[in-house]
Parts: structure tokens; C-alpha cells; sequence
């Protein structure tokens, strides 16, 4: 008996939410409507011409995207690495010259006034004497490291650019890809009531979750 009383309302309550629908569908269709849809027109780019403009030029994909907002960090992480490069580079030459005039010699004897004048300016230490054997050993050996450092850091900051413009080609391309995607607050989600079988003939009231999106 509990069983027959659930099924009837089971579905004395489908025919509720469903039949209003139906009402409405009946009210708002006229037979001599004429329904015309018209169809909708995207904006699309093409992956392959943003990637191909970014690559060229750096941001110019994402002026063909309209990506506008990116332009300050992909410019500023471009001023911001060529910086660095060229703060790297600077000091390299430098230490590379530096090492370059020391170890022609073992010692200050018989080194030219112009090279002793370019190691002291590059010490910028009055308190270091290259007369010394230690100290003049200790300043090679110090110039040669920092050669290497500032070659190995000028090396990586031009590898940091290279993969820059890597990172914005790519970003273009899947800008353009996505360029007509979907975004739009069109999203509504519906609670329904429906009916379960749950076997043998059984029926009883469940809900059912609709999501657009």
C-alpha cells in the first residue's frame, strides 16, 4: 500500500512540473509565427598569424589578439632582462680585460703603467697592493672568477630572453585559439523533481540537477 500511495505522488508531481510547460509552450506558439534565426557572427583569429607576429616582433601577437593589458609585462620583463644583460656584459668585459692584463705577469716588475693604472682603477681598494706576491696571486685569481661568474650570469640572462619570446609567441597562439571562446554570464543551473526506478517496479521522488553553462 505505501508503495502504490509513492508512485502516485511520484508522479502526481511529475505532471505538476511538467504540464506548465507544456501550457506555456501551447500559449506562446502561434501558427502563423515565423521564427527567423539569426545567426550569430564570432570574431576569430588565426593561431598560426599571432604567432608568427608575436615571433617577428615581441607583442605584436598580442596586438593582433587585443590583448593590450599584456604589453607592460612582456615589455617590462624585456627592459627589466636587457638590463641585466647589459650590466652583465659590462662587468665581464671588464674582469675579462682585468685578468687579461694580470696574467700576462707574475708580479708588478716590468708590468706598463697603463695596465698597473686600469688593475688599480678596476680594485677600486687602496687597501690591496699588487706589490705584494700573495695579494697579486689572490687578484688573478679573483679576476678569473669573476669573469667566469658574470660570462656564466650574462649567458643565462640572454637564455631568460630567448625564453621570453618563446612564452609570448605561445601565449599569442593560445590567445588566438581562444580568442572566440565562450565566456559570457550565461550560466543558470535547475533543480527538477523525477521520478527513480529503483527496480522491480518501484518508483520514488528524487530530484534532478540541470546546469547551462
Amino acid at each position: 500500500m505505501l508503495k502504490t500511495i509513492i508512485a502516485g505522488l511520484s508522479v502526481f508531481f511529475i505532471i505538476l512540473s511538467v504540464n506548465p510547460e507544456v501550457k506555456a509552450q501551447q500559449i506562446n506558439i502561434s501558427n502563423d509565427s515565423l521564427t527567423v534565426v539569426t545567426p550569430v557572427h564570432t570574431v576569430q583569429r588565426s593561431p598560426k598569424k599571432a604567432a608568427i607576429y608575436a615571433a617577428l616582433f615581441p607583442g605584436l601577437g598580442q596586438i593582433y589578439n587585443k590583448k593590450y593589458w599584456k604589453l607592460p609585462v612582456i615589455y617590462g620583463g624585456y627592459a627589466g632582462l636587457i638590463y641585466v644583460l647589459g650590466w652583465n656584459n659590462n662587468n665581464y668585459k671588464d674582469y675579462f680585460q682585468g685578468y687579461r692584463i694580470i696574467a700576462q705577469y707574475t708580479s708588478v716588475t716590468g708590468m706598463k703603467p697603463a695596465d698597473l693604472l686600469y688593475l688599480n682603477n678596476l680594485i677600486k681598494n687602496p687597501s690591496i697592493r699588487l706589490s705584494d706576491a700573495a695579494t697579486f696571486s689572490y687578484v688573478a685569481t679573483q679576476l678569473k672568477s669573476g669573469k667566469d661568474f658574470y660570462r656564466r650570469d650574462r649567458d643565462l640572462t640572454i637564455i631568460c630572453i630567448a625564453a621570453l619570446h618563446v612564452l609570448s609567441i605561445i601565449d599569442a597562439s593560445v590567445d588566438a585559439n581562444l580568442f572566440d571562446f565562450d565566456i559570457s554570464d550565461d550560466i543558470s543551473m535547475k533543480i527538477e523533481p523525477t521520478a527513480v526506478n529503483w527496480g522491480n517496479q518501484n518508483l520514488a521522488m528524487g530530484l534532478h540537477l540541470v546546469m547551462h553553462f
